[in-house]
């Protein structure tokens, strides 16, 4: 789409201009006075082509100050905002003096108090730019930086305030607690891609659709690097011996880095490789349940894993603690047949009610002879 301003196309050599946004001016907290004319343009780019420009060729939407003495409503606002901005600043200041002045030598008190002062630290980081106007723009246009407390503060409160309703809601209709999880008390959101495109929890997908692993976002809000566990079950595979159903394993990635700003599965050790899901002929709907659990006790050494363990023997016996799920469901299609034989290469099963048996048709399904009939009645 082409940017037309007045209805006409913008020329071939465009001037743009970026202003760095905070420091935008010099402030005199005394008086509150602004100085406009320390205003400085920070950068100045010029894009030259022999086309007309499109809105990509120009580069990513920035945040556009707006200009003091339009509005003194606006004009107030700003100035309450930076003065409470240095404040917060002065009030971490001191509390990263208190924490140097601990000695190296950390006993449980000491500890304790340390914690104290960090989610202090913390609150007043995010109480500093949470109302900062380019801080709200760039979270609504989704520019954001998970290193900065007030962004994983805000992209926190957004999660749970709908994703993660949304997401109990579903995995409580659908039953995944408890048939696969005990409990669940969500501290991350994990979601997944097929063809590039997130999955809602609890959503239908092709089986043609799945045949290849999913892309994985583990959004976490910690800045340390923490170890996880990534599982894939079907707990919807028929038990025949027991009639009744047994858990699948379809994934298994242990000792996956994860922080705030790193959140893919890059780096973990894959146990189980990816089965493609395939709910048998015959079987109702499989619910395909991903759980990402912490590693309590570090580092898992393992080469292999147990197919026949279930999930809890598994969390028990490596002390994981589940930290975020999500779940896909499929049925049975034609496509199905084909993994079978092309990606799994083992005989498809079909499940169902055996055929009931009608005395009045012959072998060919005919209907018998009458003295036949008489015979039978």
């Amino acid at each position: 789409m082409l940017l037309q301003p007045a209805k006409r196309a913008i020329p071939a050599t465009v001037r743009i201009i970026q202003f760095r946004t905070l420091p935008n001016f010099f402030i005199n907290f005394r008086t509150l006075k602004i100085d406009e004319s320390m205003t400085k343009p920070l950068a100045e780019e010029v894009i030259q082509s022999n086309d007309l420009v499109t809105e990509k060729e120009i580069g990513v939407k920035k945040y556009k100050t707006i200009p003091l003495g339009i509005n003194p409503a606006y004009d107030e606002a700003i100035k309450y905002i930076l003065q409470d901005k240095a404040n917060k600043y002065q009030q971490i200041k001191q509390i990263d003096e208190q924490i140097n002045n601990f000695s190296e030598e950390r006993n449980d008190e000491i500890i304790k108090e340390l914690d104290v002062l960090q989610k202090r630290k913390y609150l007043l980081q995010v109480q500093a730019e949470v109302n900062d106007p380019e801080v709200r723009w760039n979270f609504k246009n989704d520019i954001v930086d998970m290193s900065k407390p007030v962004y994983r503060h805000l992209k926190e409160k957004h999660w749970k305030s709908g994703p993660l309703p949304k997401l109990m809601e579903r995995i409580t209709q659908m039953y995944v607690v408890p048939d696969v999880f005990p409990d669940l008390e969500p501290t991350m959101c994990l979601e997944f891609k097929f063809d590039d495109e997130f999955v809602e929890p609890g959503c239908f997908q092709r089986p043609i659709r799945t045949i290849n692993p999913p892309t994985i976002v583990m959004n976490s809000f910690h800045v340390e690097t923490r170890l996880y566990t990534l599982i894939m079950v079907d707990p919807d595979m028929p038990d025949i011996e027991n009639k009744s159903f047994q858990m699948q394993w379809h994934w298994l990635i242990t000792n996956i880095p994860i922080s705030a700003t790193k959140i893919d599965i890059s780096g973990g050790n894959e146990i189980l490789k990816y089965v493609p899901p395939h709910p048998p002929k015959g079987t109702k709907y499989h619910r395909y349940t991903l759980g990402a659990f912490e590693q309590s006790n570090g580092k898992i050494e393992m080469s292999k894993m147990d197919l026949k363990m279930n999930v809890r023997e598994f969390v028990n016996q490596h002390n994981l603690i589940l930290r975020g799920a999500t779940f896909f469901r499929e049925v049975w299609d034609k496509d199905v047949s084909s993994i079978y034989k092309n990606q799994l290469g083992i005989h498809e099963p079909i499940y169902g009610k055996p055929p009931k048996i009608d005395h009045y048709l012959d072998e060919t399904g005919k209907k018998r002879p009458s003295k036949f009939i008489e015979t039978l009645e």
